[in-house]
């Protein structure tokens, strides 16, 4: 996810998963499944003061739903795939 330092990234998660649905703060933890089904944009990603990698998603269900309408989803993960997916299908624009 290099190109996330220039730009945000287009990516797929498993947003069926009911972890990922019903996140309402925090750095997301635990297990989700890979089943992509919905489009998130990754915007950042930051730590937290105990030093938890987390990447910063907007989603597009409103301001009512995570941190208004943010996820925090923990980074550094051993699947490669990445937690609900993240890391499977990124997109984004080149040159």
């Amino acid at each position: 996810m290099k190109a996330m330092a220039n730009q945000p990234v287009s990516v797929a998660v498993d947003g069926g998963d009911m972890t990922f649905q019903f996140y309402s703060g925090g750095v997301m933890t635990g297990s989700c499944g890979t089943d992509l089904d919905h489009g998130i944009a990754a915007i950042g990603y930051g730590k937290t003061s105990d030093g938890t990698s987390y990447w910063l998603l907007k989603n597009s269900w409103g301001t009512t739903w995570g941190e208004d309408g943010y996820l925090r989803m923990e980074k550094d993960i051993a699947n490669k795939k990445g937690m609900c997916g993240l890391a499977m299908e990124p997109s984004y624009p080149t040159k």
